[in-house]
């Protein structure tokens, strides 16, 4: 299993480290300071690897800058980073980042819940810009956690698929064993609703495969 922990300030990332997951997501739109400087520190004791995220206002972070502005504030800190996170928004700069040799996370966060159609035609444009589509929705009844389990169960893989909020957070570890690439948490300090923290996460997906 893959689990990712998200921070919101590099004064956690140590505790971040500490967890052992496959990787680190800085949330940029969330962080007052992030200097090239700050990523060569980590990068001198962090081996891991690294993801970068600057999620905009109109998926559920604070990032209000266009996609020119995105570019020019990630640009410095891309030597530092593994993996790139880039919304639809801000696609037209996917062969640039490409370029420089990072791995694309293609995401999509929607607080509401497409149907089949929607999240195969979804699953498509992300595709056709990244290696690995996210796609992030917000079920609101049990007949939509079921689509949305069953969506997964069916798509081309490798995909991660996950939920908005808390609503259906108990979603989030069954996802990850019907297929799902990965999984965000948090080690303390949660950046989005919903989260559970790493040991929760790897606890749970413990007892639910104990029988097999």
């Amino acid at each position: 299993m893959k689990y990712i922990i998200s921070i919101n300030d590099l004064s956690q990332f140590d505790v971040a480290a500490a967890e052992d997951p496959w990787a680190i997501e800085l949330r940029l739109d969330l962080m007052e300071s992030c200097t090239p400087a700050d990523l060569q520190a980590i990068r001198s004791g962090w081996e891991g690897l690294l993801l970068l995220t600057i999620r905009s206002t109109e998926e559920g972070g604070r990032f209000a800058g266009d996609a020119e502005e995105w570019k020019r504030r990630i640009e410095p800190l891309l030597p530092y980073a593994d993996m790139i996170d880039i919304e639809q928004g801000f696609s037209h700069h996917a062969d640039w980042v490409r370029s420089l040799k990072k791995t694309i996370i293609a995401s999509y966060h929607t607080e509401e819940m497409p149907d089949s159609d929607q999240l195969s035609l979804c699953e498509k444009e992300l595709r056709s810009y990244g290696e690995i589509p996210k796609i992030v929705v917000s079920p609101k009844n049990n007949e939509d956690a079921i689509a949305l389990q069953q969506y997964l169960i069916q798509a081309e893989k490798p995909i991660c698929v996950s939920i908005m909020g808390s609503g259906y957070a108990w979603l989030r570890p069954l996802l990850l064993i019907m297929g799902s690439e990965f999984a965000y948490c948090h080690a303390g300090n949660a950046t989005a609703a919903g989260q559970y923290h790493i040991r929760e996460m790897r606890e749970v997906i413990r007892l639910l495969l104990k029988s097999q």
